[in-house]
């Protein structure tokens, strides 16, 4: 069935360009429908119960994003009377400056960060995300958790940017809830990879880690945070997809194990697997002179634009990057 599996590829690599490049709102929700659809079908191509049962816990949360960002783009066309971007965001200034309730505005805004939130796996609504990318085949994984997630948080960085504003979002404290959760999820998932076994877990809950890093830097509010994390997306989607193709490959050579105890001595028999294991872990601990950790010097860089949140982030990154050494370096 590989045919088939190439078609839900091609699919799924069409809607990202859509979700991308698309200056309609409600184009972009249909995208995402096609993208959730592809991405479940690239999850359970391996057929096991695992497998079936991952993909289907991906596919109703998915869903229940999908709906969030419906509703979202409803409220917004009952207020503004436009799904353009452009004309929507005149819309938006005028309903901002005319000093009427902004209620459902930021109704909408929360609906809308809910939905990217739970398509990109921001903490806590990642809970399909390990099991996904574990039982997935690598080449599933690394292009759910490289290009995927990324697609959403392009998107909803689209919808801010474009149509709403950041001084808007500030406005609407929605930023304090992305720093929030970004932090958290900087921290939580780093824990829990550091309670898994099987190789592909681990690097799974890194992930969540990571998405909480690009979340921070976005709730920072400021453009030198923005900037870090639009960085940090491109050093994770780059590194995470050599991480997963690594641990494939190690995998294979061991007869499809998956415990990481079980891998003992597979680098020797696959030394190219071995080397993306090892460059792709110093990434994303932040070794100096890899990428992970330009990414995350531009993080406490930007923590000093705003000094309220200078110890806050300081110490989140210290965290996070000595947990990510502890699952990383096992």
């Amino acid at each position: 069935r590989a045919g088939l599996y190439y078609v839900m590829m091609n699919l799924l690599f069409s809607s990202l360009l859509a979700l991308i490049y698309t200056n309609y709102l409600f184009t972009a929700y249909v995208f995402i429908e096609i993208n959730t659809i592809s991405a479940c079908a690239i999850v359970c191509a391996k057929e096991s119960g695992e497998t079936v049962a991952a993909a289907i816990r991906y596919l109703i949360m998915s869903l229940v994003g999908s709906g969030l960002i419906l509703i979202s783009i409803a409220l917004l066309y009952c207020q503004t009377g436009h799904l353009l971007m452009e004309p929507m965001a005149g819309a938006v200034r005028e309903l901002a400056s005319s000093g009427k309730d902004l209620f459902p505005l930021k109704m909408a805004l929360v609906m809308m960060t809910s939905g990217l939130a739970v398509k990109s796996a921001l903490y806590p609504f990642s809970s399909w995300l390990p099991g996904a990318h574990a039982n997935a085949t690598a080449a599933s994984s690394s292009v759910l958790s490289g290009l995927v997630l990324k697609g959403y948080i392009i998107l909803l960085l689209k919808v801010y940017m474009r149509i709403l504003g950041m001084d808007l979002i500030i406005r609407l404290r929605i930023n304090d809830l992305l720093f929030v959760f970004g932090i958290l999820a900087m921290v939580i998932g780093s824990a829990k990879a550091l309670q898994q076994h099987m190789v592909k877990r681990v690097i799974a809950y890194s992930s969540i880690a990571q998405i909480g890093y690009i979340f921070m830097g976005i709730g920072m509010g400021t453009s030198a945070g923005l900037a870090a994390a639009v960085l940090h997306m491109i050093v994770h989607a780059v590194t995470k997809p050599m991480l997963f193709t690594a641990a494939g490959g190690l995998m294979d050579c061991c007869g499809h194990q998956k415990e990481i105890a079980a891998l003992r001595g597979s680098a020797r028999r696959n030394p190219a697997a071995g080397a993306g294991l090892v460059v792709g872990s110093m990434a994303m601990i932040g070794i100096p002179f890899f990428s992970g950790f330009v990414s995350k010097i531009s993080f406490a860089m930007a923590s000093f634009h705003d000094l309220d949140r200078t110890v806050l982030v300081l110490g989140a990154l210290a965290v996070s990057t000595v947990l990510n050494a502890m699952y990383y370096i096992p």
